[in-house]
């Protein structure tokens, strides 16, 4: 009986996220704001990740260059939140670098790999738009979601992760020191 319960409720988050995903994607179609740099090469994004000036609107995790903030010195303070499933708690983590060494807020999981990544990739990945004109491999790598949000050398980040086509799997494979495996990648 549970089940039947529950049904109803898996269809209404899945049909809004679908909502916000196909506000999101239209919005992003509509082009980048005036004086964003275009990123035709960019990986692709099942979701628009904000661009630095979309991003000021959004609330933020504390920002390192505030001298007040906990791990002021750190260049990257990042959230982590990774879903086994759409039903599944997230498990959160947080991501605290300065350079490539991990701060002592720090609760990730092989920070010091996940802290070189940051800094090998830097910010632009994760604000990256989507490449309307790459083609990318049906295939599903496993119902695993994540999102990554927070600052990286005082740009504001806010990405989605998931593992529903190769172009995906390829941009959760970037940041497997921060995400893990996921399911069958």
């Amino acid at each position: 009986m549970d089940r039947v319960h529950t049904q109803p409720a898996r269809i209404l988050r899945r049909g809004i996220a679908l909502t916000v995903l196909t506000l999101t994607l239209g919005l992003a179609a509509c082009g980048a704001p005036a004086g964003a740099p275009a990123e035709p090469d960019a990986p692709r994004s099942p979701t628009h990740s904000p661009t630095p000036q979309e991003s000021s609107a959004m609330p933020s995790t504390p920002s390192p260059a505030d001298p007040s903030a906990p791990g002021a010195q750190a260049s990257t303070l990042l959230t982590v939140e990774i879903r086994q499933s759409d039903t599944a708690e997230p498990v959160r983590y947080v991501l605290e670098c300065s350079s490539a060494t991990p701060g002592p807020n720090t609760t990730l999981p092989n920070a010091e790999e996940a802290c070189a990544t940051v800094a090998s990739l830097g910010a632009s990945f994760f604000n990256a738009l989507p490449d309307r004109n790459v083609a990318c491999t049906q295939q599903y790598g496993g119902p695993q979601t994540a999102s990554i949000t927070g600052t990286v050398d005082g740009t504001q980040i806010l990405a989605s992760f998931a593992l529903t086509d190769g172009c995906e799997i390829s941009r959760w494979n970037a940041v497997r020191s921060i995400l893990g495996t996921g399911g069958a990648t």
